[in-house]
């Protein structure tokens, strides 16, 4: 009975070190999850790095929240926003275009393309052991060519039909978006030693959604 309990916790520690071995990443990898995730919204990006993190930092530093419902009340904050200089008649009348156009605005967001041009370890300020790997990356968004030629002189007097003809515009405009915004960025990832592994983590990617998002909707129009 002891051989074959034995063979048991062999078997069970030798499965434990191929999980670890498993989720051992490069940051080049980490890097694209936190990307994927946070500026992608994908919920199943986020459980993998979720499965990656509690690997060696544990189930309290994993991000427990849902993208998709992020991302879907970031399209009714922004609607909401813009339907609040409308009259209260124009704004119920334009509900449903005003949602379209931002979903399509905000799909361009997620649809997202980076290039990674460096990464680097650089030592941690205030640290003579701990480092961080620094990476320096270019993403790129589509947006419209032009969007200047679709005037709107004063939102506020305008009228319902006025209104949707001009967010039925934007909209074809987004989806015909061709034109490549470029933004340089740079993310850090701080790296964890165990054993002779390296992992890499980033307490607060949110950081990376709103330096892209800011850069992003400051060039869409």
């Amino acid at each position: 009975m002891k051989k074959i309990n034995a063979i048991f916790v062999l078997i069970f520690i030798f499965c434990a070190q191929n999980f670890k071995s498993q989720n051992v990443l490069p940051p080049e990898s980490v890097f694209k999850l936190y990307f994927d995730s946070f500026v992608k919204h994908d919920d199943e990006s986020l459980r993998e790095l979720n499965s990656y993190l509690i690997n060696f930092l544990g189930k309290d530093y994993t991000f427990r929240m849902s993208l998709n419902e992020s991302y879907t009340g970031k399209i009714n904050y922004f609607t909401e926003i813009f339907l609040s200089n409308l009259s209260p008649e124009v704004a119920a009348a334009c509900k449903v275009e005003t949602e379209k156009y931002f979903t399509v605005l905000m799909e361009n967001y997620k649809n997202a393309k980076y290039t990674i041009k460096s990464i680097k370890s650089v030592p941690i300020t205030d640290s003579k052991t701990q480092e961080m790997s620094e990476v320096t990356f270019d993403v790129n968004f589509k947006v419209p060519k032009n969007t200047s030629e679709l005037k709107m002189n004063d939102i506020k007097k305008a009228g319902i039909k006025e209104v949707k003809k001009y967010l039925a515009d934007l909209t074809v405009y987004f989806k015909k978006a061709d034109k490549v915004i470029t933004s340089e960025q740079k993310f850090n990832l701080f790296q964890v030693k165990a054993g002779e592994n390296t992992y890499y983590w980033n307490g607060g990617p949110e950081e990376l959604n709103w330096k892209l998002n800011a850069f992003y909707l400051k060039n869409a129009n």
